[in-house]
Formats: structure tokens, C-alpha cells, sequence
């Protein structure tokens, strides 16, 4: 037991003071901030629990934080984003998008347009309520171990992991310029002004937790930070990220591949997104994802020998 404590505190002293300071203010601030909010929960404690035991344990877990660090700062930001959304949100639209699939992606049923979110609400299975529940509920531990792949097996570089930040920052910015209501919501309050007062709803998700006489979704949704976030989905915009970082590194591009298409299909299948959405979340990943490759070398995305023996042992 001396041995480990005096190996942790060799480990400590070698640290810089911004690699010892960063993870405890960022802790503090975290709490402040949702404590003076007076919304200081249980996932709150959670993440800072994480945030704690992954930067302070040692030399070996402080390498996983270092890799979940991105993640964990895009958490951050979302939960965040529920105490100033309502300051920053432009006007909301409800009709464009929807009017935009029906133009162009619109599907004749017995003489009535509909889009393709609506017919299939009246096409469902509940097989595929399992597939895309599946799908959506675990489509970010997917592009998790994806990006830890690539990270430590593949290519040793943390680019991935860093796009997947600015892909969700640029991604809520949009939600203030371009806030959209999500088909679900049409479904339910039609295409009359936006009511603000509405909370997240998990709309084909539901058929997955009567299915399986399970909350995850309810309980998930009922957590959500902003309703009007439908443009650009971030759903697909992950796993297309993931096929741009495969092709690039010649690994994974089947699975990737596959990702994508279940998740633009679970996207409109359960009412969530429209092919709009789709379409320019995609779009987000290409560009952010090309961006974020090509920067100079000289960043710190490149895991040198050095520093992925540092992160292990």
C-alpha cells in the first residue's frame, strides 16, 4: 500500500499544473454552476464522480480520461445548454421542414401526400421498434468504442474524438440560429407557432419501451436540454463521422457503413428527424470531419509511443 500511495504521489508531482488543476476546476465549476441553479442532480454527481476518479486514480486510468475528455466536455455543453437556450433561440420552425419532405421526399398513400415520417408511423413493426431502439439508444457508446478503435488500435491519433466535440458544438449553435420543431412535434400540436412550454417527447422510441415494458426512453427524453433541436440530426451525423475517419484510416468501414444506414433509417422511422435533417447532418460530419483531419500535424492529436505508453502503464 506505501508503495502505491508514493507511486501516486511521483505520478502527481509530474504532472503540470495545468494537468493537476483542469480536472478539479472543471469539477468545481460544473457544480457551482448546476448548484446555483438549484439543478444539481444525480447525473450531475455521476459525471463529476467520472470526472474525478478518471483524473486522479493514476498514471494508467488518467489515459482514459484523457481519451473520454471530448466526450465528456460535450456533455458539459448540452446539459448546459437548458439555462440559456430560451435567451439565445431564434424564431422556431415548425413548417419548412416538414413542407420540404413533403415536397421532395413526399409519398403518395391512396391519393394523400404524406412524408416519409408519417408513413411510416403507419407502417410500423415491432422488429424494427427493436432495431431502432437499439439503435438510438446506444448509438453513442457505438461511436465511443469506434473512436477508442481508432484511437488506440488503429491510427493513434485523437482527431476523432476531437471532431465529435466541435461536430456537437457547431451542431447546437445551429439550434439557436435555425432552432426546428422535430416531425414528433407536428405530430402532436400540428403546424400553428411553436408552443415553448413542451417538453421532449420519445415518440417512436415509446413502442420500443412497451415492447420491452421498459422507462429508458421516456426517462431519457424526459431529460432532454432543448426540444427545437431537430436541424442538423446529430443521430447520423456520428456514425457518418465514424465512415469518414474509417476511409480515411482504411478500418471499420463496413460497420460504419452499417451504422449509418440504421441510423438515418431509426432517424425517420421513429419520428424524430426528417430527411432534411439527415441530409445536413451529414453534411456536418463530411465538413467538420475533413476539417478536423487536415489540421496541421503539429497539434496535439497525434498518441506518440511515449504518450500511449503513458496512458497504460
Amino acid at each position: 500500500m506505501k508503495t502505491i500511495i508514493k507511486n501516486w504521489f511521483f505520478w502527481l508531482n509530474g504532472l503540470s499544473w495545468a494537468q493537476k488543476l483542469f480536472p478539479l476546476l472543471l469539477s468545481l465549476s460544473y457544480y457551482c454552476i448546476w448548484s446555483h441553479q438549484n439543478q444539481f442532480h444525480h447525473d450531475q454527481k455521476i459525471l463529476i464522480v467520472i470526472i474525478m476518479t478518471l483524473a486522479y486514480s493514476g498514471q494508467r486510468v488518467r489515459g482514459i480520461f484523457n481519451f473520454l475528455l471530448p466526450f465528456i466536455l460535450t456533455a458539459i455543453v448540452y446539459d448546459s445548454q437548458r439555462f440559456y437556450s430560451n435567451f439565445l433561440r431564434g424564431a422556431i420552425r415548425v413548417k419548412e421542414p416538414y413542407f420540404f419532405d413533403l415536397k421532395f421526399f413526399g409519398i403518395d398513400a391512396n391519393g394523400s401526400i404524406l412524408t416519409p415520417n408519417e408513413w411510416f408511423q403507419l407502417h410500423t413493426h415491432p422488429l424494427l421498434d427493436l432495431w431502432t431502439g437499439f439503435a438510438y439508444l446506444f448509438f453513442i457508446l457505438i461511436f465511443i468504442l469506434i473512436a477508442a478503435y481508432f484511437v488506440y488500435w488503429v491510427h493513434r491519433s485523437s482527431r476523432i474524438s476531437w471532431a465529435f466535440f466541435w461536430l456537437n458544438v457547431i451542431g447546437y449553435t445551429t439550434y439557436y440560429w435555425y432552432p426546428a420543431a422535430p416531425p414528433w412535434y407536428v405530430a402532436l400540436y400540428g403546424l400553428g407557432p411553436a408552443k415553448l412550454d413542451v417538453s421532449s417527447n420519445p415518440a417512436g422510441c415509446a413502442r420500443f419501451d412497451q415492447i420491452l415494458g421498459t422507462s429508458f426512453f421516456s426517462e431519457m427524453y424526459g431529460r432532454s436540454a432543448d426540444v427545437f433541436g431537430a436541424i442538423p440530426s446529430l443521430h447520423v451525423a456520428y456514425p457518418l463521422l465514424a465512415i469518414y475517419f474509417a476511409f480515411q484510416y482504411k478500418k471499420g468501414r463496413l460497420f460504419s457503413i452499417f451504422f449509418y444506414i440504421s441510423m438515418c433509417f431509426s432517424a425517420v422511422y421513429l419520428n424524430h428527424h426528417y430527411v432534411l435533417d439527415v441530409l445536413l447532418g451529414s453534411l456536418y460530419a463530411i465538413v467538420i470531419g475533413a476539417i478536423i483531419f487536415h489540421l496541421p500535424s503539429r497539434l496535439p492529436f497525434k498518441i506518440t509511443k511515449k504518450r500511449l505508453f503513458l496512458m497504460f502503464f
